[in-house]
């Protein structure tokens, strides 16, 4: 049975990699918002950079990643959301819209240290590895630390959580 993959985890706790790999296991198609955003929006980001127009552009997103996920899943194919889902109401959210229209779905909460996580970023920055999609700056790292909401004690018990 098709269903959805929403993976958690904070800036660097490896989401791109591990929803690579669990869409060659699942055999499941994978959207990622980082790559969504390169192409259809970082070449008017403004400078400075706003969170409130990121959040924005990253809300459009999502709703039409949900509603392609829809015509995926009706083929019979798994979808993998790689949406890093840093506030729980966007987990309710996006569960509770899930559940509206009777799609199972699993939550996979990648649980990373920050020194791995921050060690894991600077790689990524420097090499420019397969799952480079813009720098992300120690203090846009920083930043990510203030307004990224850890699942809860019930989100955890009802989720996949992969730790170091």
């Amino acid at each position: 049975m098709a269903k959805v993959f929403l993976i958690v985890g904070n800036t660097g706790a490896g989401k791109s990699t591990y929803s690579t790999q669990l869409s060659e296991r699942e055999n499941a198609i994978i959207f990622s918002v980082d790559a969504w955003m390169k192409t259809l929006f970082f070449m008017d980001m403004p400078d400075p950079p706003s969170y409130s127009w990121a959040l924005e552009r990253t809300q459009r997103c999502e709703i039409q990643q949900l509603s392609e996920s829809l015509k995926i899943l009706d083929k019979g194919i798994s979808v993998i959301l790689d949406i890093g889902f840093f506030a729980k109401s966007q987990r309710a959210r996006v569960q509770d819209f899930l559940t509206d229209q009777g799609v199972v779905f699993e939550t996979h909460f990648l649980d990373v240290n920050k020194a791995t996580r921050w060690e894991r970023v600077n790689h990524r920055n420097q090499a420019q590895t397969e799952t480079y999609q813009f720098e992300v700056s120690r203090e846009n790292f920083e930043f990510c630390e203030t307004i990224f909401e850890p699942l809860d004690d019930v989100e955890r018990t009802q989720a996949v959580v992969v730790s170091e």
